[in-house]
């Protein structure tokens, strides 16, 4: 097994295995609700889009093998760029700390962009009967992260 085949392997467990830290860090550090979010959601917005982007970006035909579609390198390194531009913001925002808005509005634009792209790995699924694990992973993960990001988001929000 090469190494670009472990790394893009890997990247379905640290995804979760990253967001329980976060979760936990969050947990630890912070009781008030906008500290907590400001950790949690622009953490999350990182781990998820950075790595994203990292697949693209780096691991290219065999990210696309794990999920079951044809490689388009260019397609692929334009999303990439995309997630990347995202996860930077996400950076930014949490370094420079520009606010519970700030931090809703990554995440917000992080839970659609992952919503509509569970969107397309599902139909993908359905039309082309790309039943990988991976690819039928996407909209559920999309999903999680709504259920699971939106109450504490709105908890800061409200604050």
């Amino acid at each position: 097994m090469n190494l670009n085949k472990i790394l893009t392997t890997s990247m379905e467990w640290v995804r979760p295995m990253g967001i329980c830290i976060i979760i936990f860090l969050a947990n630890f550090l912070y009781t008030d609700p906008v500290a907590y979010f400001h950790l949690l959601g622009p953490g999350i917005v990182i781990l998820m889009c950075g790595t994203v982007a990292f697949e693209g970006l780096f691991l290219g035909s065999i990210a696309s093998a794990k999920i079951g579609y044809k490689p388009n390198r260019a397609y692929q390194v334009q999303s990439a760029l995309n997630h990347l531009a995202t996860a930077i913001t996400a950076i930014l925002v949490l370094i420079f700390n520009w606010g519970r808005y700030a931090d809703a509005t990554i995440v917000t634009v992080m839970l659609i962009v992952f919503t509509l792209s569970g969107s397309n790995h599902f139909w993908n699924a359905l039309k082309e009967k790309n039943f990988k694990p991976v690819n039928l992973m996407r909209p559920a993960l999309s999903l999680i992260l709504i259920i699971f990001l939106i109450p504490p988001m709105l908890k800061a929000l409200a604050k």
